[in-house]
């Protein structure tokens, strides 16, 4: 499995301790330190267990670090995890146990709770099923990444021949990744909680939604050209010329304030959070009360395993 790891020496400890208590035991951990300035990669380093290998490096970026992890990876299964989420307990053993059951399953992911800065609190959850109808063409389209990074699970071979995670969108680079994991078999989805994906105001999310929105919408203009058959865009070309529409800025704003008002009620800071979520929806209502209800969906998901088919 594989960590990324830059500047979250709050975080790694315990990451590496959900890690290293999982009830699959069989792993190697490759924590990648890209650059850090802190003391995280020593952390990582004192944990006296041998599964553990700390590689460092100058500062690439995020999808860097996992391609340089990739490279290294010997198991015929990789995991990503973030530096700052967690695993919970059966997390690798449920997701393998489904991969392996199947073939055409080219990756496996799982829903995760949305977790406070301090990691004690959870306000929702994130993840949807892979299999829904529609939603392996969303994917092939770059319009879906239908869980968190730090939940996947895939088969090596099969991300290394679709050439890994590109380096020049280290923001959205798991959403196009997806996409072509997506062409080249099925992706299926625990849906269940099987761990925490930790908010922040450093999460790479908090830090430059504009950024993400933008090469997001490249990542779903090349892979649905790439799905076609088309000449798909170069990423110069496509930022220099992209302009949003007016409903595509009040989608955004609106997809921008419910965001901030989940990491406030995260906080605690609620009376502030249920201003932005009522401006939200204010600017985008069936928009706003289609993210809301599933939110609310999610909350009461019972306990169960989907799986995505052809």
């Amino acid at each position: 499995m594989i960590i990324p790891l830059y500047n979250t020496e709050k975080y790694i400890g315990a990451c590496l301790a959900s890690v290293l208590s999982q009830t699959h035991q069989d792993l190697d951990v490759i924590v990648v330190d890209d650059g850090s300035t802190d003391g995280g990669a020593a952390i990582a380093e004192g944990i006296a267990d041998e599964r553990i290998r700390v590689d460092r490096g100058p500062n690439r970026g995020v999808s860097a670090a996992r391609n340089r992890g990739l490279a290294l990876a010997k198991g015929e299964i990789v995991a990503f995890l973030d530096a700052d989420d967690i695993w919970y307990p059966d997390k690798l053993s449920e997701q393998i146990k489904l991969l392996q059951s199947d073939p055409d399953l080219v990756a496996v992911g799982a829903v995760f709770h949305y977790l406070s800065r301090d990691g004690r609190r959870h306000l929702s959850q994130v993840g949807q099923d892979a299999g829904d109808a529609g939603a392996r063409e969303r994917m092939q389209r770059g319009q879906l990444m239908p869980f968190p990074p730090s939940s996947l699970i895939a088969r090596t071979d099969r991300v290394r021949d679709v050439g890994g995670f590109d380096e020049s969108i280290p923001s959205v680079a798991d959403l196009d990744l997806m996409a072509r994991l997506a062409l080249a078999g099925s992706v299926a989805t625990v849906m269940r909680p099987l761990g925490g994906y930790r908010l922040h105001g450093s999460a790479m999310s908090a830090c430059q939604p504009a950024e993400m929105t933008t090469l997001a919408r490249f990542v779903e203009q090349r892979a649905t050209a790439r799905l076609e058959g088309r000449t798909a865009p170069d990423l110069e070309s496509f930022v220099s010329t992209y302009r949003t529409t007016r409903a595509q800025r009040r989608q955004d704003g609106a997809a921008r304030r419910f965001r901030d008002a989940g990491m406030l009620a995260m906080e605690g800071r609620y009376v502030r959070a249920a201003t932005l979520c009522a401006l939200a929806t204010a600017a985008r209502p069936w928009y706003m009360l289609r993210r809301i209800t599933a939110h609310l969906s999610a909350r009461r998901t019972p306990s169960a395993v989907a799986q995505g088919g052809i």
